[in-house]
């Protein structure tokens, strides 16, 4: 018996070992950062920012800036990734300040080896996966649906987008996240013994707002330590989200902005003389234009163009089409590029009702100039967002190409549970001398989208179309469904999170009516170089 009795003890040992491991970290995880700020009534984290009356210096040294003394700590962030739930491995603390005309971030990232600090790139919009990162996100309406990304790493490079809809949807046409928006704001970094700090200032010009003069934003912090390939989160999130998952923000409190009345002016003059001594002949030519660009809400803006020039435009990177299907390249042109994903409907390459950079192309993929046009878009009150854009192509006699009017109207109301009902009208009219009387081609559609708890949603586009030439209309429905379980940190050493996604699609095509647009085999695609970037032939609507 007694020797029975001790060959049991190490099996008891072990058992009572592994009972206290797990016990411990049971107990001493925190599962989201409360433990070191405070929570709002949802339970996600939320912090103060403090008015100050000197701005801080912009050079990327935050603990000996006086500006910053005052500041409220946002820290204790939670992993992601490779283990959702544990605190991070590194310590990251966030300090926010601002003037009246600037929101300021001051980014302490503690390592622990400065030299296990990994930049991969340091151009602007670079992909900040690969490399020590920090990204902000504001949910300036505090819908949970929309909002800005602003970005760096240890290089100081610039990395902002506009999101909407929490990044679903076309992002060809600028919806879902549009990396190519470019605000105006400044950053400063530093690598130090400490590890490395960053200095975000945005001008509050930049964003887009409500009215009121006292505020609550949604946000949320990613800092990515490449080193370890850890992925934490100030507000934590399950590992099958992204930073864009705004709806489980925390939350941004004591803001006072200020009332914005912002306007530019981008005129330009284009001139060339030549004097041919032989025949003694001389030759001027000369053009002007200008942009506009007028907040006539904190949230409503406009933009308006005349002889519009885009040669400072980015090219389009070139791409070699084999198949039948036409390419889709993003939009860069900044006229367009201001709340672009509200425009957008329907899924790239599928079923997208508007698509801006069929604008300003001929039938053969030849460059046409822009008369002018104008465009309004934004929000009316805290959950109507609307959109209107005219646009007036000039003709090209010696392609055959008359005049051509682009309108585009769209209306979204947002609804609760990051839902969201909308309608959009396209119309494409020919004028002049060189149109016909049935060139015209017009589209109305109505979606939808249904959010179903935290892991799921359902959208829907019903719509039509009127055209002088035989189209089709269509239904698409997209239901996807993921369920988020969460589990003690402990048992995700073992267990991952399970994410399921199903997705079904049915399309329908009337009797008696075409082949719809991406099943037909389109004419050959060429590629062109134009102060609008590089564009492929596509059929304007």
């Amino acid at each position: 018996m007694p020797t029975r009795f001790f060959a049991t003890l190490p099996f008891v040992a072990f058992c009572l070992a592994l009972a206290a491991t797990v016990w411990a970290q049971g107990v001493n995880v925190p599962t989201s950062s409360a433990t070191e700020g405070q929570l709002t009534s949802g339970g996600v984290p939320l912090v103060r920012a403090t008015p100050v009356d000197t701005a801080p210096i912009i050079d990327g040294q935050i603990l000996g800036d006086p500006a910053y003394d005052a500041a409220v700590l946002a820290t204790g962030f939670v992993q992601s990734r490779p283990f959702e739930g544990l605190p991070a491995s590194e310590r990251t603390e966030v300090r926010i300040v601002y003037t009246a005309d600037t929101l300021y971030f001051g980014v302490v990232c503690y390592t622990d080896d400065p030299a296990s600090i990994i930049v991969a790139d340091s151009r602007r919009d670079s992909d900040l996966t690969e490399t020590d990162s920090f990204r902000i996100i504001l949910d300036t309406y505090h819908d949970g649906l929309n909002g800005f990304v602003f970005g760096t790493n240890p290089a100081g490079v610039e990395y902002d987008g506009q999101l909407t809809n929490e990044g679903q949807g076309s992002r060809g046409s600028g919806g879902g996240f549009n990396l190519n928006w470019d605000g105006v704001w400044q950053v400063s970094t530093q690598v130090n013994d400490q590890g490395w700090t960053a200095e975000i200032a945005i001008p509050f010009r930049t964003l887009r707002y409500p009215s009121s003069d006292d505020q609550t934003w949604g946000m949320n912090f990613q800092r990515n330590i490449r080193a370890q390939n850890e992925q934490v989160f100030w507000a934590p999130l399950p590992r099958q989200f992204n930073l864009n998952r705004i709806s489980l923000a925390g939350e941004l409190q004591g803001l006072t902005v200020p009332a914005q009345r912002n306007l530019q002016l981008m005129p330009y003059a284009l001139g060339k003389a030549v004097h041919r001594s032989a025949g003694g002949s001389d030759t001027t030519t000369g053009d002007v234009g200008v942009d506009l660009k007028y907040s006539v809400t904190p949230s409503l803006t406009l933009d308006g163009t005349y002889n519009t020039d885009f040669a400072q435009v980015e090219v389009d990177d070139q791409q070699v089409n084999l198949d039948r299907f036409n390419l889709f390249f993003p939009e860069k042109r900044p006229f367009f590029l201001e709340n672009a994903g509200l425009f957008s409907v329907g899924q790239q390459g599928a079923v997208d009702i508007f698509f801006s950079r069929r604008i300003g192309l001929g039938a053969g993929g030849s460059q046409i100039p822009i008369l002018g046009g104008g465009r309004l878009s934004g929000k009316v009150g805290r959950n109507t967002n609307i959109g209107f854009l005219n646009m007036q192509q000039d003709s090209v006699t010696s392609a055959g190409s008359p005049q051509q009017n682009f309108t585009v109207a769209r209306v979204r109301q947002d609804l609760a549970n990051r839902s969201n009902v909308g309608a959009i009208v396209v119309n494409r009219q020919a004028a002049g001398d060189l149109s016909t009387d049935a060139d015209y081609n017009r589209t109305f559609a109505v979606d939808g989208r249904w959010g179903i708890g935290q892991g799921g949603c359902r959208s829907s586009i019903p719509r039509s179309r009127q055209t002088s030439i035989p189209r089709w209309g269509s239904w698409r429905v997209r239901v996807i469904v993921g369920p988020t379980p969460r589990f003690s940190p402990h048992f995700v050493r073992t267990l991952s999170s399970v994410c399921t996604r199903f997705v079904h699609t049915r399309t329908t095509t009337p009797t008696g009516t075409t082949t719809p647009d991406y099943t037909r085999p389109s004419s050959p695609t060429s590629t062109i170089t134009s102060s609008g970037g590089t564009g492929t032939r596509s059929t304007p609507g």
